[in-house]
């Protein structure tokens, strides 16, 4: 581990691993019984829709060929809704390919068979009860019109402009097309009580190549689905949009991909209606981060800046591009390596208007705190400029988001010899992120960061004063309007892996006249709110990045950004002064986190960077103590500002009163795979007769293998983790019974008052699981004597899409004497150091023996 005046994070001790208990599944649905026991009536409902949909796709095939429109090989698309409780997969059975899971109980599938034959011949031996197994066509409640599909594939922009789609003008279109096909990733073998090593050993060798048979085979649909595209598009004179270096704009995960497409609206029309593997569609949108106000102050300094040290980190800033011979900038950038993404310009210099978007971004991560006028200061870390916004501020749209994500990530991380772990994305929709799946967007930043190990720190997005304003008259004033939808998380700040920033205030402003939205820390005006997709609590945390005041009396409110309330950046110069506050947004609060994670970087060089991402959140700290926090403001605290602001001092080092222990490296766990890590308590703490408020802090960062076309976590990851502790007075040896035989469940989250806990009716958060992200951070504060000999944290791996892709993970765990009235440092350092001398406790990875 990295020094740190002493007081370093300790590696975590791993004490047993094992195949966890797990309990799952759940009652049949009511639906399904009542199906079940009316087989001639629901098989004849059944039956009947399907006749009609079989004729109405001859009909629709017979008017294509009629009016001699382009060939397009393909199935015929249906959406059904089904048993919301049951494994989708048992589709399959019934003659259709999964195509996508739009919402809970309704499923596009396609079939290549339009008479719908083995479909039906399923439903007559469902009426004939012919076997136990043939109750399958139970499931399936209703083949809906195709009209439905459309309204649930087609964006809600799209679907309100779809009557009026003009045949002969010109669109700009977002797809995502399924390529599972009808294959079926075989399932990972149980091992049997009375199996030796090598027999399951040879089942299970048998099962990988199995499984890497039918995975290769999904990416020989992707090809054959992305030819079909290819031939059609070209077909109707339209164009599969490229990059200024002639790579395609298609961007794949396992089971799908996306594509930018410029077509005429009867191409879209045709597309839409026949290609039955489209789960998604949309306009592309126009990705615009705003005008930057100008500034003609002027000062004096006479600051000297220098470089950074040759070993610092190297950050990627993906923006606007960078004023590189900028005096506070240009000692750290690696100009040989700046790269343009824009078409038809090479420029990597930032010419938005006004004092710059990049140059502003990559200065907040130079200078996290305020900007020195005098001295000598030594810069953090080497800037790797990547500029992908125009003159406009403007993301093109021949600039295809997710392609420029992959990009990024293979020029400086993949390809580099001194790769980039951390990305800075200040960039983001104007609109809400969809809830409906993952966007090609979020998800080939999850994808990026499973494959590769890197951590994009993204903005949460801005509200703008319009929708302020609106919604401030209509009744919801600061900070209500930021609960309502038009001010949730924009895309694609709803990724799993990245992390999320949101903004806060930094100090209270109020005069005779105007007054600031928000006091000290807490959420600025313009910061969108969470929840995200699937429930996922976002933004993870804030940082400073100003907010907005109001004149008093006016409505609607007049709102403005003087110095006061804006948080001190760098500005392209000369038009202006080299630094100013004149600017706010979520966009120059991420970049202060990126210092943050940089500094991790810096002191755990060697260490993945999921534990940098785990390190920023264990960091993160409220207002205000938990304790004094009520339920109502506990659920707030969360949608506004998640975990709360981090801090440098805490991600990279403790002090006496402050314990950390880290998995110092990467660590690996596969569904039905469990860890059992230990903290030995040292008596002085854990004594019966004390009791002196300690603050736990427990933090896992994990990453799994993404497919779009599934939704929740369970069905978007490959393998799904979490975590859960010993008892009070637990022994590690009964706890991990606990975990790896009984599976008994923990009722009452180990006796302790955790804030989110692992369900929704658990913890002070109502509402709120520390389960469905993939950043799970918990907290609370014990009496010291509530503490067992032994703290234990389990992490377990569950089933999600693909068994072969295990989840990649880090683990944090934080004691802290809040009061400072105890050591706590070097008490269980010394505890750790006595029971590995003495084989209690080892850091390797020993199995667990019952």
């Amino acid at each position: 581990m990295a020094e740190n005046n002493g007081f370093t994070h300790l590696p975590l001790p791993l004490l047993f691993q094992g195949k966890p208990k797990l309990r799952g599944g759940g009652a049949v649905s009511a639906q399904t019984k009542r199906n079940t026991a009316n087989r001639i009536t629901h098989g004849g409902y059944v039956k009947h829709r399907s006749a009609e949909l079989s004729r109405f796709w001859k009909e629709r095939r017979a008017e294509r060929s009629e009016n001699a429109l382009p060939e397009i090989e393909t199935g015929i698309p249906i959406l059904l809704e089904i048993d919301p409780s049951t494994d989708i997969d048992f589709l399959r059975g019934l003659g259709f390919e999964i195509v996508c899971e739009i919402e809970e109980g309704f499923i596009i599938v396609a079939t290549e068979d339009v008479d719908l034959s083995v479909f039906n011949e399923k439903v007559d031996a469902f009426v004939a009860n012919v076997t136990a197994r043939c109750n399958s066509p139970a499931k399936v409640y209703a083949l809906c019109e195709d009209g439905d599909r459309l309204k649930r594939i087609l964006s809600k922009e799209l679907y309100a402009k779809w009557a009026t789609i003009s045949p002969d003008s010109v669109y700009v279109i977002d797809i995502g097309v399924s390529c599972c096909g009808n294959i079926e990733l075989p399932k990972r073998p149980n091992r049997k009580d009375d199996e030796t090593d090598g027999h399951y050993s040879a089942r299970e060798q048998r099962w990988k190549e199995k499984f890497s048979a039918a995975y290769m085979a999904w990416d020989e649909i992707k090809m054959q689905r992305e030819e079909t595209i290819e031939n059609f598009v070209s077909d109707y004179n339209g164009e599969i949009m490229e990059l200024a270096d002639g790579i395609s704009e298609i961007a794949d995960l396992p089971d799908s991909f996306s594509a930018r497409l410029r077509i005429s609206g009867k191409c879209l029309l045709d597309l839409v209606l026949n290609f039955a593997y489209i789960f998604e569609v949309s306009e592309a949108e126009t990705i615009a981060m705003g005008y930057t106000p100008e500034n003609k102050d002027d000062f004096i300094e006479t600051v000297q800046i220098e470089a950074p040290t040759q070993s610092a980190p190297i950050v990627c800033i993906m923006d606007s591009g960078v004023q590189e011979e900028h005096k506070y900038l240009a000692p750290s950038i690696s100009s040989d390596e700046s790269i343009s993404l824009l078409p038809n310009n090479t420029s990597t210099s930032d010419e938005v208007a006004g004092g710059g978007h990049g140059t502003r971004v990559a200065g907040a991560v130079l200078y996290p705190k305020a900007v020195p006028l005098d001295g000598v200061y030594q810069l953090p870390c080497w800037i790797r400029n990547m500029r992908i916004l125009d003159e406009n501020n403007c993301l093109p749209e021949n600039v295809y988001p997710p392609k420029a994500i992959a990009i990024a990530v293979q020029k400086y991380n993949v390809e580099n010899q001194i790769p980039t772990k951390i990305f800075n994305h200040s960039i983001g929709s104007h609109q809400p992120c969809e809830m409906k799946h993952m966007t090609p967007w979020a998800a080939e930043i999850d994808s990026q960061s499973y494959n590769h190990d890197v951590l994009f720190i993204q903005a949460a997005g801005n509200i703008s004063t319009d929708v302020i304003s609106a919604y401030w008259q209509a009744g919801y004033p600061y900070p209500e309007y930021l609960d309502r939808e038009l001010c949730r998380i924009s895309n694609p700040a709803q990724s799993l892996q990245a992390i999320t920033v949101g903004s806060v205030s930094a100090d209270e402003l109020e005069t005779d006249d105007f007054i600031a939205l928000g006091k000290h820390m807490e959420v600025s005006s313009f910061s969108r709110s969470g929840p995200g997709i699937w429930d996922v609590l976002k933004p993870e945390v804030v940082e400073y990045g100003g907010t907005h005041v109001y004149n008093k009396g006016s409505v609607p409110p007049q709102l403005t950004t003087p110095p006061e309330v804006c948080p001190e950046l760098i500005r392209k110069s000369p038009e202006g002064p080299a630094f100013a506050r004149d600017d706010v947004g979520t966009s120059f609060s991420a970049p202060k986190v990126t210092y943050i994670a940089s500094q991790v970087e810096k002191a755990l060089p060697e260490s993945p960077a999921l534990l940098y991402r785990a390190l920023i959140a264990q960091s993160a700290r409220w207002p205000k103590n938990i304790n004094e926090v009520s339920k109502e403001e506990c659920v707030s605290t969360l949608r506004h500002i998640g975990y709360g602001v981090p801090d440098v001092e805490r991600a990279t080092h403790n002090d006496e009163y402050r314990i950390t222990l880290v998995t110092p490296s990467l660590m690996e766990l596969g569904d039905d795979e469990a860890h059992i890590f230990q903290v030995p308590i040292p008596e002085e703490l854990s004594n019966v007769g004390e009791d002196y408020d300690i603050l736990v802090e427990v933090t896992l960062s994990y990453a799994a293998n993404p497919r779009r076309t599934r939704r929740y976590v369970k069905g978007y990851l490959s393998t799904w983790l979490d975590w859960c502790c010993s008892r009070i007075g637990e022994s590690a040896e009964t706890f991990a019974r606990r975990i790896f035989e009984t599976g008994a469940i923990i009722e009452d989250d180990g006796d302790f008052n955790w804030v989110l806990g692992e369900a929704t009716n658990r913890g002070v958060a109502e509402g709120y699981s520390r389960k469905n992200g993939t950043l799970q951070k918990d907290w609370c504060i014990i009496k010291s004597n509530q503490l067992s000999d032994a703290f234990c944290i389990a992490v377990r791996g569950h089933k999600g899409w693909g068994g072969l892709f295990k989840a990649k993970y880090s683990l944090a765990i934080s004691f802290e004497a809040v009061n400072q009235d105890i050591p706590i440092y070097e008490p269980i350092r010394t505890e750790i150091e006595l029971a590995v001398e003495n084989g209690e406790i080892e850091v390797e990875m020993p199995e667990h023996k019952p």
